[in-house]
Order: structure tokens, then sequence, then C-alpha cells
């Protein structure tokens, strides 16, 4: 009777000490998952369900993006899910968006997610006291937009190396057909 009473005292003791993890931790654990594969003209949908089964993520295509199902040819090697997630979109031209506890691939940006990158940027270029210029209201950012913006912050904030000349140096004597040997003497000897 003592032993059993023990055990269930001790089941509530461990059960009370675990902590449940929330779905925020769970996503995050599994878009973390590395993972190696090679995709040769697959599909959307065919890499999505692979990725699923690996690392246990719950990904959901867009109806349109599931009847057009875009091909990808990739391979990974020792990369995170989320990382591996990022590169599908990208090669797919699809965008990807958490909604109610799962990751949703749809054709066009999510229009939030969209303001907020606008908004960092803008906030970073405030910081770094450089213009930067921005799409039209309603234009989501392309990559090539990134790029243009990250060179414009980067040229105005990188410090220039200031040049100073300094003294001509010979490197040495030069030998036969102008071969130049940097420790003096002659090539060869």
């Amino acid at each position: 009777m003592l032993r059993s009473v023990t055990a269930v005292v001790l089941g509530f003791v461990l059960i009370g000490s675990v902590k449940a993890e929330s779905w925020e931790e769970r996503m995050w654990r599994q878009l973390n998952r590395k993972v190696s594969l090679e995709l040769v003209d697959a599909s959307l949908s065919d890499a999505c369900s692979l990725l699923t089964s690996i690392c246990g993520a719950n990904i959901i295509l867009a109806p349109k993006v599931r009847t057009a199902d875009p091909h990808l040819t990739i391979k990974l090697q020792d990369m995170d899910a989320g990382t591996a997630l990022k590169w599908f979109t990208q090669l797919t031209d699809t965008h990807a968006d958490v909604v109610d506890q799962a990751i949703f691939i749809n054709d066009v940006p999510n229009k939030d997610a969209e303001k907020q990158e606008k908004d960092a940027i803008l906030e970073l270029a405030a910081k770094e006291r450089v213009e930067v210029t921005l799409p039209a209201d309603g234009t989501p950012l392309s990559n090539q937009d990134r790029v243009k913006i990250a060179l414009e912050i980067a040229e105005k904030t990188t410090p220039k190396i200031q040049d100073f000349p300094g003294p001509e140096l010979e490197l040495g004597a030069s030998g036969k057909n102008g071969a130049v040997n940097p420790f003096g003497g002659q090539p060869g000897k």
C-alpha cells in the first residue's frame, strides 16, 4: 500500500515539474532540426511533404499554389529546416507565413509582414542616419530592392580606408626573360 501511494505521489510530482511545450517552442524546435536532402525537379507540394515528414512542422499550401505546384531543384547539406523552407519559397516565387500555428505558403506576401519589413528597414536607416528609397506603397519589396537598400546602407556606414602613400620598394633583381626573384640574385640559382 505504501509503495503504491509513493508511486502515485512521485507521479504527480514528476508530471507537475514537466513544463508543457508551447506551439511556438515546438515549431522553433522543428524548424531548427538539421536536414540534408537533394531534390531534382520536385514539386513544391512533394518538397514540403518531405520536409514535414523529417521535421514534423505543419506546412500548408494555398489552393492556388497547390494547383500551380511549381517545381524546384536543390541540394541541402546539414541545413536547418526553416532555412530549407525559405529556399523552397525563394526558388518557387512563393511566400511563407505563420498562420494558426502552421506554416502557410501562398503566392502573395503577407501584407503585415511586408509592412513590418519596410518599417524595420526605415528604422535601421534612421538609426544609421542613411536615406533609403523604398518601393511605392502597395508594391512588395523584391530581392533586387533588398540588395540595393543593403548596399546603400553599407556604402554610407562603412568607414573608408584611407590610402597612405609609402616608399617605392623594388622586389629584387630581374633575371632572364624579365623574371623577378623577390629574394635578390639570379632566378634558378
